[in-house]
Formats: structure tokens, sequence, C-alpha cells
């Protein structure tokens, strides 16, 4: 039986199953333009050609309305941003390799989503107490969303690292604990101690 999408629609399909069951929200444009490392008009026609073939449904106009039409068992694995028809990784052999591989595609996902959230907040800044809070709880979002341990501490140092870029921007002298020390007036005891722990 012929599939429904191509492999490249197919891609779209599975990132936004990953990021509803990540987020509980479907993903803006703007984050599959990011993930997928392509232009926005290139996002927009392929959102349009998924409605018009009736693989998801959503409202016009209205953000991260995007519905999924067919069950999370036919959809493909997803490979990664910038993969291309040509290009996807050989179907993996084991359970072992493929979790290791949603584990690394999940870390790259974290990466991509706290890269985007500092660059909106340089171009629409927050108040450091929102802005490092909300943080938090994106990367608390991948730890209850069943990445391990290990990566949710590459994505709490990347967070750091991503602060301490955007704050040299503004004091080039800034140092990366200085930066810590900062961000960690704006959590509470707990997460700060995960937070700490991850930088150790």
């Amino acid at each position: 039986m012929k599939s429904p999408y191509t492999s490249r629609q197919g891609q779209f399909l599975a990132y936004i199953n990953h990021y509803i069951t990540l987020h509980g929200r479907p993903p803006a444009e703007a984050e599959m333009m990011q993930f997928f490392q392509v232009t926005p008009p290139s996002v927009h026609q392929m959102i349009l050609t998924l409605e018009r073939r009736g693989l998801i449904s959503r409202v016009p106009g209205q953000a991260r309305s995007i519905t999924l039409r067919l069950p999370p068992e036919e959809l493909p694995q997803l490979h990664g941003g910038t993969a291309t028809a040509a290009s996807y990784l050989p179907p993996l052999k084991t359970e072992i390799h493929l979790a290791l591989d949603m584990e690394t595609i999940l870390l790259r996902f974290g990466k991509l989503q706290l890269e985007y959230w500092f660059s909106y907040n340089y171009q629409n800044p927050l108040d450091e107490s929102e802005f490092v809070p909300l943080l938090d709880m994106l990367i608390d979002s991948f730890a209850h969303g069943g990445v391990s341990a290990a990566s949710v501490k590459q994505l709490r140092r990347h967070a750091c690292e991503m602060n301490l870029r955007y704050r040299r921007r503004v004091e080039p002298d800034t140092t990366f604990e200085e930066c810590v020390d900062f961000m960690f007036v704006y959590l509470p005891p707990s997460p700060r101690a995960r937070w700490q722990e991850s930088l150790a």
C-alpha cells in the first residue's frame, strides 16, 4: 500500500508528533524552520501541502493550531533537522541503537529549542526573573519527556553557554562563572541545586 506522504513530509509529521509529545502543544512554524534549517516560505508551503493532503488540520492564521490526522504508529522515525530524502539514516537494527539515536535527536532538538528562546529573548527581552525560570521549565519538559539525565545536564550547560554568549554582547568581559551566578539568582533552591549538579 502506498504511503500517504513522501519521506520529507513524513519527517515534518514526525517532528510535529515529537514536539506535541514533549511540549503538549504543536510547534510554531519558526521552530520547524529552525529544526529543518529551511526558509519560512518552505515551512509554510509544507504546512499547506500537509493540510491539503489531509495529513494535518489547522486553524488558518492561528499560531500553534496544527492537529495530526494520522495515529503516531503510522508516522516514520524522526531523523534530525538537516536530513533530506536522499540522506536519511538507514533503519536501525536493534532497540538499543534506536534508543541511542532517539536520544541524540532529542538532545539536538532541545539545543535548538534553547537557541530559539535565546534568539527570541534577544529580540523581545523578558526580565531575567521571567526568562531564567522559563529556561528551567523548558529543560524540565525534556526531563519529563524521557530524555536521559546526562542529556538534561548537557541542555543545562548549553543554556549557560548561550546565556554567556548573549551577555558578552553587552558585557564582553563577563566570565562563565559570573554568568551562571547571575542566572542562579533567579532560580529557587531546588532547581538551582539541579543546575549546580549539572555544571559540576
